[in-house]
């Protein structure tokens, strides 16, 4: 009994021995480890889960809730841990306060484009479906796209720094959320009296175990590896988790995380705020309709939606078809404010299913952006309908 007792001492003590060497090891190497396992690690090591220190390119603004830094020099951002890319911005001139993510104006401009980081888009610029629209087209473009933006904020963006260019055409992107960005400015400026908060507070895990594990590196990193995620990311964080995960494409080479609380609230219709941002972005795009058709120019409005309807095959099965349809109802509201107030709409939901149905990746694995394939299929379906709409 002695010996079986001191055998088990020795092993339990090597193993606490072992558990401890890669324990220091993986804190040590936590800023280079790759993956999700570096994803991970860094969470429990510094408190934040990405590869270098950064600060984000947007800051409040009072009359468009967000807006980019003038004189940003290829400045490193993030949109998840593992999607980054380089932002260079300017100023359209001196003074204005504002940067954008586009070339200093010493051309006849064809064509404005509006809208939020979908038209500022989350990738290199060379990659952005502005930049491959504009080389595919020959039209000189104008980017003016801010992140964190609803309709009102285009709007107001197209009437300080893009009217006086008279562009030809103006692109105007949205996505779901702008709906929700429209409500979040109004209430962010006081004109509003908050309808109901969004994201609840997150109670923190208890419990020993639970507590262990989001102090220590080696059981979060095995936890990750087993469950492919890690549950311990801060509360304030966890509305912008993806609970949801699959694999597609033809070898199941990608993977989709999906199905975050951002998305769930920001996006569906039912919800009160919603439904008050939606009658601003209906007044601002109306007023947008007579301002641009005061200069003879022409209004296309692109709307892109969210992965998780356009790998519906894939999502649905998952997180169910209510929860779904509460995510497709944003876009179905834009479409129907298209048809009321006679908007030229293009909604790239039909090409980008039929490409998902292929198999191919058209948003990054755990962020809602559009990855580079994404953006370069979303430059060259919006080459083909204007230049479809051209020739009839």
């Amino acid at each position: 009994m002695r010996k079986i007792t001191r055998i088990s001492g020795i092993f339990f003590l090597n193993i606490s021995l072992i558990a401890a060497l890669l324990e220091i090891l993986l804190r040590l190497t936590a800023s280079s480890l790759p993956g999700s396992i570096g994803i991970t690690a860094r969470w429990i090591t510094t408190g934040q889960p990405f590869a270098e220190n950064w600060t984000p390119a947007w800051q409040q603004n009072r009359d468009h809730y967000y807006a980019l830094r003038p004189g940003l020099d290829h400045a490193p951002q993030y949109g998840s841990p593992s999607v980054s890319f380089r932002l260079s911005t300017i100023e359209l001139w001196e003074g204005g306060g504002i940067g954008f993510r586009t070339d200093p104006i010493d051309f006849f401009v064809d064509a404005v484009v509006v809208g939020d980081s979908f038209g500022m888009c989350f990738t290199e610029r060379v990659d952005c479906w502005v930049d491959q629209f504009a080389a595919q087209t020959g039209l000189k473009v104008v980017n003016l796209s801010q992140p964190v933006t609803g309709t009102t904020s285009h709007y107001r963006i197209l009437r300080d720094f893009g009217k006086f260019l008279e562009p030809p055409l103006v692109i105007w992107q949205f996505f779901g959320n702008d709906f929700n960005d429209d409500y979040g400015l109004a209430v962010f400026r006081g004109d509003l009296e908050e309808a109901e908060p969004d994201n609840p507070a997150q109670d923190e895990p208890s419990g020993m175990l639970e507590g262990l594990q989001r102090h220590s590196v080696l059981l979060a990193v095995i936890e990750t590896l087993v469950t492919g995620r890690f549950s311990g990311v801060p509360a304030a964080e966890q509305v912008f988790v993806k609970p949801y995960r699959v694999t597609y494409g033809i070898e199941n080479e990608h993977t989709l995380q999906f199905g975050g609380l951002y998305e769930r609230q920001s996006l569906d219709m039912s919800r009160q705020a919603n439904q008050i941002g939606l009658g601003l972005s209906r007044d601002a795009l109306l007023a947008a309709q007579e301002m641009i058709a005061g200069w003879g120019g022409k209004l296309i409005v692109v709307i892109i939606p969210t992965r998780e309807e356009v790998y519906a095959a894939l999502t649905a099965p998952i997180m169910g078809e209510a929860e779904l349809a509460r995510l497709v109802s944003a876009r179905e509201a834009m479409l129907t404010l298209c048809a009321e107030i006679n908007l030229d709409c293009y909604d790239l939901y039909a090409p980008f299913a039929e490409r998902a149905l292929a198999g191919e990746a058209l948003y990054y694995s755990d962020d809602m952006h559009l990855n580079p394939h994404g953006n370069a299929v979303m430059a060259a379906a919006l080459t083909n309908t204007l230049q479809e709409s051209r020739n009839p």
